[in-house]
């Protein structure tokens, strides 16, 4: 059965971050609250289950290194309005160890479907 996932209307928190919520549900039954990483398995299991082909964007180099600090010393990725690639929607956008990142999702298509 496929979990098709589907764009939603991204509510930020206070922080700027946000997850879609029903990835956010799958990664807490499937990883628990505690988990602060996915192993490629993992991850690749995510994507297969939500029909999924991801890319991800980088904070440091979507905007200037002045912007970056900003940014990171005030706490607050809202001020980062990333934009999606052609046909993706946002999946997550988080802080990282070494900034932050924004994680789009698309429908996968079957290989050699035309579109």
């Amino acid at each position: 059965m496929i979990n098709q996932l589907k764009p939603v209307e991204v509510i930020r928190n206070q922080y700027g971050e946000w997850t879609h919520p029903e990835v956010d549900a799958y990664l807490k039954n499937i990883l628990g609250d505690d988990a602060e990483f996915m192993t490629r398995e993992q991850w690749g299991e995510l994507k297969r289950h939500f029909n999924i082909v991801t890319v991800k964007t980088y904070l440091e180099s979507t905007v200037s290194p002045d912007e970056f600090d900003e940014i990171m010393d005030d706490a607050d990725l809202s001020k980062w309005q990333p934009m999606a690639p052609h046909g993706f929607f946002l999946m997550s956008i988080y802080y990282t160890e070494d900034g932050a990142d924004a994680i789009w999702a698309k429908e996968k298509q079957e290989e050699g479907a035309e579109g």
